[in-house]
């Protein structure tokens, strides 16, 4: 079993929805399963434009095998009570890889 520790993150962006971004990890051996456990985050409206208050989080992660690598995708989206993707957000999610 190995564990590696890592994070993904998201720039300055807005109007566009939820976000997908990677981040490949390199192991010692070539592991036949892996999961991506999310071990913390953080996450941010870019600009005190107007009164944000919390309206929707969106934060998702995959763990996908080739070879001795695993590739982690993250989905990320941050959005106020307006339910409009129209504010400038940004953040990072910070993860463990577990293969076997």
């Amino acid at each position: 079993m190995e564990i590696r520790t890592g994070s993904i993150r998201f720039g300055r962006s807005s109007g566009s929805g939820p976000r997908t971004s990677f981040q490949d990890v390199a192991l010692t051996n070539a592991p036949t399963q892996a999961t991506a456990i999310m071990t913390g985050m953080r996450s941010a409206f870019s600009r005190s434009d107007g009164d944000h208050h919390l309206g929707n989080l969106e934060v998702r992660l995959n763990a996908a095998v080739s070879g001795t690598n695993v590739r982690v995708t993250a989905t990320f989206g941050l959005r106020d009570w307006s339910g409009n993707w129209d504010d400038d957000y940004e953040g990072e999610v910070f993860f463990a890889v577990v293969a076997d």
